[in-house]
């Protein structure tokens, strides 16, 4: 593949980071080079870059099997671990022991005479001055 001349900004913040052009000859390179100069950007964030492009190839076949009735796939290409399942413990009832006595006489939500929901006022009955 042809070569290249790339040229490369580096960011303020990130040195690993920045804007690259990419350019057909050197001649352009240098005249982008001499145009970020006069626009202020300092020489230590420029780098200019003879590059040649090499080839890429890329080889991707996704294999997907669904269902059971497949017959002709291979197996699956992970070991297959199952655990033997433990048996059920039974569930034992939780009891909470309480230094309170409950008074069942008492209304639900209602401690002392007062109950829960009376602790929160509705915003149509604020009065705003």
């Amino acid at each position: 593949m042809p070569g290249t001349t790339v040229v490369m900004v580096l960011d303020l913040d990130d040195p690993k980071r920045g804007e690259i052009r990419i350019l057909s000859t050197p001649q352009e390179a240098a005249r982008v080079a001499e145009d970020l100069l006069e626009a202020g950007t300092e020489l230590e964030r420029i780098r200019i870059f003879d590059a040649t492009e090499l080839s890429m190839k890329v080889e991707h076949k996704p294999v997907v099997s669904l269902g059971t009735d497949i017959a002709d796939e291979p197996g699956p290409a992970f070991e297959d671990l199952t655990v033997e399942a433990e048996p059920e413990l039974e569930a034992e009832p939780l009891v909470i022991a309480s230094s309170e006595s409950i008074d069942e006489a008492e209304e639900p939500l209602v401690r002392n005479g007062v109950r829960f929901s009376s602790l929160f006022k509705s915003d149509d009955l604020l009065a705003y001055p």
